[in-house]
């Protein structure tokens, strides 16, 4: 048989048991490594990226997002908090650890995003924090809860507590409510003029003027000259 050609030489297979045979597995073997090594690395590296995002809020990350807040690095703090609680396997305690972190720093907003959405789980004096935040910032309905609550879980009944109470409560348009704090703050302190107010005109809006305007002549009678008593003496008009 003659030499083969160059073309025979590249595209005919060798024969078995030929040296050139014996040589030709490895190759096909380090090809095949070739194409699977890369897709290997790929597959573990998906892997390793997936356990990454959704790996559990460590101890050492929420340590960080109080201490970025103690240094008053607010944005960082909230841009971390954003991420660590769509891997909290305990959401409810993460928000209420760095809620209490906010307030502990005086900063009433943000801790109240996090811990009004754990209201069972907050001590009486957080929830009064909350009612008082709710209410400054015109959401009386929420301020009337957080009170309520706070009064029910043994925050002292106090003359200004139940003051602040009964505001929350005439503002969200619950007046019977409204009246029952106010009196019960004046029992304990009959020297608050705006709580008396407060009271009249509540009792206004519910249509009992007469009792509106005994409340008001008593305020006249230890502030003559009380601007927002005279007019609401001067809507209420003469007794029937």
């Amino acid at each position: 048989m003659g030499s083969l050609k160059p073309a025979e030489r590249i595209t005919k297979s060798p024969a078995p048991g030929s040296p050139e045979a014996a040589d030709a597995k490895p190759r096909r073997r380090r090809g095949r490594l070739a194409v699977a090594l890369p897709l290997l690395a790929a597959a573990i590296g998906a892997a390793g990226y997936a356990w990454y995002r959704e790996r559990p809020t460590s101890e050492a990350e929420i340590a960080h997002i109080e201490s970025l807040i103690v240094a008053g690095r607010e944005e960082e703090a909230r841009a971390l908090m954003t991420e660590a609680q769509t891997r909290s396997r305990d959401l409810d305690g993460l928000r209420l650890r760095i809620g209490r972190a906010y307030l502990r720093q005086g900063l009433a907003g943000p801790a109240t995003a996090m811990l009004s959405k754990v209201e069972p789980r907050l001590m009486k004096e957080e929830r009064l924090a909350i009612a008082e935040y709710f209410l400054v910032q015109g959401d009386p309905f929420s301020a009337a809860r957080f009170f309520g609550a706070g009064l029910q879980t043994g925050l002292p009944r106090t003359a200004g507590l139940l003051a602040r109470y009964g505001e929350a409560l005439s503002l969200s348009g619950d007046g019977v409510a409204a009246v029952a704090a106010f009196r019960e703050s004046l029992t304990l302190d009959d020297s608050r003029l705006n709580v008396r107010m407060n009271l009249a005109a509540t009792l206004a809006n519910l249509g009992r003027l007469d009792e509106s305007r005994t409340e008001v002549l008593a305020i006249l009678e230890t502030d003559p000259a009380n601007a927002r008593a005279r007019t609401l003496l001067g809507a209420l008009g003469e007794p029937r």
